[in-house]
Parts: C-alpha cells; sequence; structure tokens
C-alpha cells in the first residue's frame, strides 16, 4: 500500500499542483495536495507562536525571512498531521520537482526499513555517503556527515516528526534544523540515485509569495557562533545504517 505522498503547493498555484501530480500518476502514484502557508500573511501573534525571535538572535547566524517561516510551518503542519492521526511515514514533496521513475522502487524499499527518521530523495550539492549499503541492484542507503540542506523531497517517520516536533518553537530554516540532527536525535539516512530533484524551469511560487529580506543586524559573533556549531555537528555521522538497514 502507497504511503501518503504529501505536496507542499500555494493556495494559488493550481497550475504547479496539476503537474507535480501529474507527474506522480504518471509513475502510477498518487499525491495529495497540502496547502502552503504564507509567512507574510501571518500576524505577529500567529508568527511568534511558531517562531522565536529570541532564539534566533542567540542561537542563529541572521534572522529568518517570512518566506522561510511559512515553509518551515507548511511542513511542521505535516508532521503534527502524522502525529494527530498516526501516520506510520509519508512522503514530503514540495511542487518544483522532476520525479523519477524509480521513485515507487525507492519507497518500497523504505517500508522496509528499521529504526529510521528521515530518509533524503534529493541532494542539490552531491554530497557524499560516509557509509553505504546496497537496497537492490539499482539503489544504495547511506549516511552522512554533511547533510544535503535542501527539503525538495524526503521520507519521513512517525518517530522523525516527533522529534522534529520537539523544534517548536523554531529559529532556523527548516532544511538547516535537519542538518542540525544530533540535537534531537534524529537518523538521517539518503537513497541513492535520488528520485526528486529540483526543476530549474520553475520559479518556486512559495518563495515568490513569501518573499522578504534578511536583516543586516548579523554580526562577525553570530556568524563565528553559527559556524562553529555548524562544524562540530559535520563531526557526527547521521545515523548507523547498520541498525536502519534490512536484515
Amino acid at each position: 500500500m502507497q504511503p501518503p505522498i504529501f505536496i507542499i503547493n500555494m493556495a494559488s498555484s493550481i497550475e504547479r499542483w496539476h503537474t507535480t501530480s501529474t507527474r506522480l500518476q504518471a509513475i502510477g502514484l498518487e499525491g495529495t495536495r497540502f496547502e502552503a502557508t504564507v509567512g507574510k500573511a501571518l500576524s505577529e501573534q500567529e508568527v511568534a507562536s511558531w517562531y522565536s525571535s529570541e532564539l534566533n538572535l542567540k542561537r542563529h547566524h541572521r534572522n529568518m525571512t517570512p518566506g522561510e517561516i511559512g515553509c518551515y510551518i507548511s511542513h511542521m503542519r505535516i508532521w503534527e498531521k502524522m502525529r494527530d492521526e498516526q501516520i506510520p511515514f509519508c512522503i514530503v514533496l514540495e511542487d518544483d520537482l522532476k520525479i523519477e521513475p524509480h521513485l515507487v522502487d525507492v519507497i518500497e524499499q523504505i517500508g522496509k526499513l528499521r529504526n529510521w527518521d528521515l530518509v533524503k530523495l534529493s541532494d542539490n550539492c552531491a554530497n557524499p555517503f560516509i557509509d553505504e549499503v546496497k537496497l537492490s541492484d539499482t539503489l544504495t542507503l547511506g549516511n552522512y556527515l554533511k547533510v544535503p540542506n535542501c527539503t525538495h523531497g524526503y521520507a519521513i517517520s512517525l518517530d522523525g516528526a516527533n522529534k522534529l516536533l520537539k523544534r517548536r518553537p523554531f529559529f532556523r530554516a527548516v532544511d538547516v534544523d535537519i542538518q542540525f540532527h544530533s540535537e534531537v536525535a534524529l537518523n538521517i539516512t539518503g537513497v541513492k540515485p535520488y528520485p526528486i530533484d529540483e526543476d530549474l524551469s520553475f520559479v518556486s511560487d512559495i518563495a515568490t509569495s513569501n518573499n522578504g529580506r534578511h536583516s543586516n543586524r548579523s554580526t562577525f559573533w553570530r556568524n563565528f557562533r553559527h559556524r562553529k556549531d555548524m562544524y562540530f555537528q559535520r563531526k557526527k555521522i547521521s545515523a548507523d545504517i547498520k541498525s536502519i538497514a534490512p536484515k
């Protein structure tokens, strides 16, 4: 049985939704539209219920834009849905993607994994695996020191969703927060070849609707602290694949 595939999509982007859902249907999968949150449409009180500007100042190198806040809330609302409905695992996709046919095989293999939290389905920086194990003749499971920082596509388990929900109130962008996996004991792996890639022929509707500028209040010490934290984070392997790979 296919797990839920949630596609984060702006309310105004009906054509984008149809394009992405059609690409899934072409390989025998069905997607569920999940309306994106528009950060700049939120009141100050609504933003404060999700995002901590105080923690951001103390623990990140710059402020978050309304777009980054809206993007994070969109992902976190999916994790909340998983918790509330006890969904064992799902696939989360953004809506500006190329989708490869072997996504079907990847989903099948993910269903056989043990004790996993999050599986990266895309990477725009070609980060290498540290350890790896074959899942099939064509698919390889691996872990990272430098976790891919994009959120175009990933699989997440209920355990993974519950761990990430501990982030609220958040203070970094969602892709950066996932890179700091050790803070919530999040096990992250990836499957290559990745079945998801960004479609550069699209301009992101989410980014356009969530426009906003970063503050210029970042300081030398904020940048230094962030780089130091990231340096030590990248000394920690993202998962023990021997405990996750099928027996």
